[in-house]
């Protein structure tokens, strides 16, 4: 049975991130593996001088605080496999080696976690998670209910070939029919007729996949506030909370909307709250 991979730092938010890949797996046939990892905390001391009896004290109460964890959670959903395990070594580093092993469809996750509740788009951990993955990666916002209905996903695109790439493992993952909406932020200089046309061109390329039962367009020209401003996740923001979209899919061709959204100097844009879980593509 395929996997989807959740890390967790135990926090509530890490939690409804764990519910929403349990009604995905519960509804595709998944089953769920979580994983926890740890690092010594030397607090001035060189980590080889680390007693192993500290080392093990980490140990249990990782053990301890994992199981609990992982019974809440199979409380909710009896009839989906979950298995579990801790892991010494960092998040960024581990997390994308772990998700190499065979069976792993996706990795799951939150966006803030225990110690990133700041109003960002999405935690650093994720962004570079998303960075390194070798599988798609599921971004789950901090809301206490996300629907898991999928019937419309927003397709960010520019009209690249990797877009389609990303559909196209979403729609083997998801095993499901949906709508599709294209997403495009086009400059000011551009003509809104051109615009229309290139994208309705593009729609071709959509209408071919046999699990898209119908796309539709939404399309806006980038703010005038402020030119030394990357406006455009403030704009898709804005596009995708006034209509009814489900998920976001994100291709790594993407670079306006993908690393100067995890760039602290685009100030505004990072205060923006997506509340849309977003899949990312997997890095190639």
């Amino acid at each position: 049975m395929k996997k989807i991979l959740v890390p967790t730092d135990f926090s509530e938010n890490a939690f409804l991130a764990a519910r929403y890949a349990a009604e995905m797996a519960k509804k595709h046939q998944y089953s769920l593996h979580i994983i926890h990892f740890y690092t010594a905390v030397s607090s001035g001391f060189d980590e080889n001088e680390l007693e192993g009896e500290r080392v093990q004290s980490d140990v249990l109460k990782a053990d301890l605080t994992m199981k609990e964890w992982v019974h809440r959670l199979q409380a909710q959903y009896p009839d989906t496999p979950i298995s579990y395990h801790n892991d010494r070594g960092l998040l960024e580093e581990a997390l994308p080696k772990e998700a190499k092993k065979e069976d792993y469809v996706a990795i799951a996750m939150g966006t803030t976690g225990a110690s990133a509740n700041k109003n960002i788009f999405w935690g650093s951990n994720t962004a570079l998670i998303v960075a390194k993955s070798p599988i798609p990666v599921i971004a789950i916002p901090n809301i206490e209910y996300i629907p898991t209905v999928i019937k419309k996903a927003g397709l960010l695109t520019n009209f690249k070939q990797e877009e389609l790439a990303t559909l196209q493992e979403f729609v083997h993952i998801f095993k499901q029919e949906i709508d599709v909406a294209l997403i495009h932020v086009y400059k000011e200089s551009e003509k809104v007729a051109s615009v229309n046309n290139r994208i309705d061109s593009w729609a071709f390329n959509v209408d071919e996949f046999s699990a898209v039962r119908q796309t539709d367009k939404l399309i806006a020209p980038t703010l005038k506030e402020d030119k030394n401003q990357d406006t455009i996740p403030e704009v898709l923001s804005t596009l995708i909370d006034t209509q009814d979209i489900d998920i976001i899919l994100v291709s790594k061709t993407r670079k306006t909307f993908f690393e100067r959204l995890f760039t602290s100097s685009v100030s505004k844009a990072m205060t923006l709250k997506l509340q849309k879980p977003a899949f990312f593509g997997k890095t190639i």
